[in-house]
């Protein structure tokens, strides 16, 4: 399993556009993490966390699902903390990457066993896999003759 702190990996995504200071940044960051996630062939489970005090709160739920991703928003308490109590519970930590870039939160998961992964060095990992494997092609616009043979099976007109 993977565990994001949101808005940490945002403050280091200027390369892909993504800045803090966006009043989209969580959607803009989930979008990047699904594209990356359909890219690999492996598709491990993954949590985002955001602290519900960074720019805007949560609207509608604390926690969905968004394109296979789980999301959790920190109302009350901080992502870090949510982030810690996640691994302190988990079966097997030593399963769990974290990643972020807040030293703090690093040597905390890491002392509970998870693997940590600095937000520059996962979205190097991102760029990568978005070199690799181009995004598909947008498809041609059909020909006039195509468009009249479907226009003559579907008859429009009835």
């Amino acid at each position: 399993m993977r565990i994001i702190d949101g808005h940490n990996v945002i403050g280091a995504a200027e390369a892909f556009g993504l800045a803090l200071s966006q009043s989209d940044k969580e959607e803009r960051l989930l979008r990047l993490l699904s594209s990356y996630r359909s890219r690999r062939r492996r598709r491990e489970p993954t949590l985002v966390v955001f602290d519900g005090h960074h720019g805007r709160l949560a609207v509608g739920p604390r926690r969905y699902s968004h394109a296979g991703i789980e999301v959790e928003w920190a109302v009350g308490e901080s992502a870090d903390a949510v982030i810690v109590r996640r691994v302190k519970s988990a079966p097997r930590p030593g399963e769990i990457e974290v990643v972020t870039s807040d030293q703090a939160l690093l040597s905390s998961v890491t002392g509970w066993g998870a693997k940590g992964t600095r937000s520059p060095a996962f979205l190097d990992r991102i760029a990568e896999a978005m070199a690799e494997e181009p995004a598909p092609e947008k498809p041609e616009a059909p020909s006039q003759t195509e468009v009249a043979e479907w226009l003559e099976r579907f008859d429009r007109e009835k």
